[in-house]
């Protein structure tokens, strides 16, 4: 009966997370953590369920799979499986999805992927409200509106006191972009 428990609180966490629950004007599956369900088994041509949608839905954001996310696991969403698996070195292309393969395509959804490009006071875009959503991550207060002002060179300030190597200019750069990186992403 403990495994029924388990199974069915996994469901309804995945439902949530699936459906959206809106949460400071932004929706929660724009922050869906692909990592937060359970996944004590496996999955395979033939599951079905919330599970499998969560997981079409992080193949569509890894890959750009368009796969239809309807939580049916059927031969498209097994193509795509052993693409990323292929993809990935370390991984056996079987088609199945099991647990190295779900770590490996959790840490590809749930990376901050920072632009290369520089950003500073005056720079605009989605570029820009990455890296807010990371200094939120971080718990630094910034609005995540794309535009960088002074409160997010404040913030990213805040974060390059943290590293000698640094330079505390509030400027994203390379040096500061590749230790926010690891930061977020470890």
């Amino acid at each position: 009966m403990n495994n029924w428990r388990i199974v069915s609180v996994t469901v309804l966490t995945a439902s949530v997370l699936l459906l959206g629950v809106p949460a400071g004007g932004a929706s929660a599956q724009e922050s869906v953590s692909y990592s937060s369900f359970d996944l004590s088994g496996i999955l395979k041509e033939g599951s079905k369920g919330d599970n499998v949608k969560i997981m079409q839905r992080a193949l569509n954001k890894a890959m750009g799979a368009e796969l239809l996310e309807d939580g049916i696991f059927g031969p498209n969403t097994k193509t795509a499986i052993l693409a990323f698996q292929k993809s990935k070195k370390n991984l056996k292309a079987d088609g199945i999805y099991g647990p190295n393969t779900h770590a490996e395509l959790s840490k590809e959804v749930n990376s901050f992927r920072f632009s290369i490009t520089i950003l500073k006071v005056g720079s605009r875009g989605e570029a820009v409200r990455t890296l807010q959503k990371g200094l939120k991550d971080m718990n630094y207060n910034v609005t995540a509106d794309g535009i960088y002002g002074l409160q997010t060179k404040k913030a990213v300030m805040k974060f390059q006191e943290r590293f000698p190597e640094l330079v505390n200019d509030g400027i994203f750069g390379p040096k500061t972009k590749t230790l926010m990186d690891k930061v977020l992403n470890d």
